[in-house]
């Protein structure tokens, strides 16, 4: 019996490793051709010097970043959750919501139990764009899953969401 941590050979985890390291390379295969909504907004970003602020994220992510941590909160969150959250600085987390906001992207809210804290959630607008994002990807999984079957494609989800549940869980 191997001391390997995979529940197989060496083979396996190689292979395993070689099908990660081929997905990281194959990633913006799944961004494909940006509609002229979201062009605008990456010129936007980049005429702004956004993705200088937030360094652990390109163009076309930042707006993406933001709608998905928007997406998964009940609530408006505090600047300091969002800074935390993009592992970024405060002044950072500050300048990029600034920039949204100036953009009717993101709007900031006054905490209504403390005066001090200042809440921000997605506009109309930064839905709608999120809205396009999400309708994008699902687009090109659509395409990249056309040759799988429904059980096929049930198995990679399950497989999937146990991968990134498993990434969740590691720190930074």
């Amino acid at each position: 019996m191997s001391n390997d941590p995979f529940t197989g050979s060496v083979a396996t985890r190689k292979d395993i490793g070689d099908i990660l390291l081929r997905l990281v390379y194959l990633r913006n295969r799944l961004r494909g051709k940006l509609p002229e909504q979201l062009l605008n907004v990456k010129a936007n970003i980049q005429e702004h010097n956004l993705r200088e602020k937030i360094k652990q994220v390109n163009a076309r992510d930042v707006f993406f970043l933001i709608g998905f941590i928007f997406s998964r909160q009940p609530e408006p969150i505090t600047m300091g959750d969002l800074s935390r959250i993009l592992g970024v600085p405060f002044s950072t987390a500050t300048r990029t919501v600034d920039w949204l906001v100036n953009n009717n992207y993101i709007q900031r809210l006054a905490d209504p139990e403390d005066r001090r804290v200042v809440r921000v959630e997605l506009t109309g607008a930064g839905k709608e764009l999120y809205e396009v994002i999400i309708n994008l990807l699902l687009e090109r999984t659509e395409q990249f899953l056309s040759n799988f079957s429904p059980d096929e494609r049930k198995d990679l989800s399950r497989l999937l969401g146990k991968l990134v549940d498993n990434l969740e869980q590691y720190p930074v």
